[in-house]
């Protein structure tokens, strides 16, 4: 190589750098996308299974158990509320669900965080009620995050009763054994309550602390119960 050539060559090494600088900034954008808000949504569930056992231990009751039907549905309607960009029920709270119950639960939230939540749950008394109630034994809990904002919706199922058999006495032949209806399996309208906005800067003891100004939630929880 004499250096006649050497000026015809530095264009050349010039746009080989520059096709190397843009494909390793491609694949740099290509690796490194941020956090996983799917990762997180699933730290945030599991962050609010603990810290609602742990309510619950507080009162001396045992446990929930995550069940992975009630998570999802509770995922696919806090992605429809985070999608409204507001807070609502489902409409049946049961719908979706394949197996059978007793009574079904569901709390729903938006805020900052899963603390901040946790708090304004437990120092809500109808959302309070469904966490500590000893009937419901499964929780699922479904996270879906819309800019800053935290969507949550709790379901609550207590597991069908058992039925104690008993023997019944030979119906009198001088009359025919009454008609009995058959019990309902239609879930009754509950009407859904908006709680009022808690400003109080006044901090009580736990378990049912009081909801800091600063850290205002919206909150709604609602009850069914089969016939029995």
């Amino acid at each position: 190589m004499n250096r006649a050539q050497e000026p015809r060559l530095d264009p050349i090494r010039r746009r080989v750098a520059f096709v190397v600088a843009v494909t390793l900034a491609v694949v740099g954008s290509l690796l490194w996308s941020g956090p996983d808000p799917v990762a997180a949504s699933a730290d945030d569930e599991a962050a609010f299974v603990a810290a609602l056992n742990q309510v619950r231990a507080n009162e001396g009751l045992p446990p929930f158990t995550v069940d992975a039907e009630l998570s999802n549905l509770a995922r696919g309607h806090a992605q429809v509320m985070a999608d409204a960009g507001e807070i609502f029920h489902a409409n049946p709270i049961s719908g979706g669900y394949s197996g059978d119950w007793s009574k079904f639960g569901e709390n729903v939230g938006v805020g900052a965080n899963v603390q901040v939540l946790v708090d304004a749950f437990v120092a809500s008394p109808g959302h309070f009620a469904n966490i500590i109630d000893p009937a419901f034994t499964e929780i699922g809990v479904g996270v879906v995050w819309k800019d800053s904002a935290l969507y949550t919706t709790h379901r609550f199922l207590q597991p069908p009763s058992a039925v104690p058999t008993t023997t019944a006495p030979p119906p009198a032949t001088t009359a025919p054994p009454p008609t009995v209806a058959p019990p309902s399996t239609t879930e009754p309208t509950v009407p859904t309550t908006t709680l009022p906005v808690v400003t109080t800067t006044t901090v009580a003891p736990l378990p049912r602390p009081s909801i800091a100004a600063e850290r205002v939630v919206a909150l709604f929880a609602m009850l069914d119960q089969v016939g029995t």
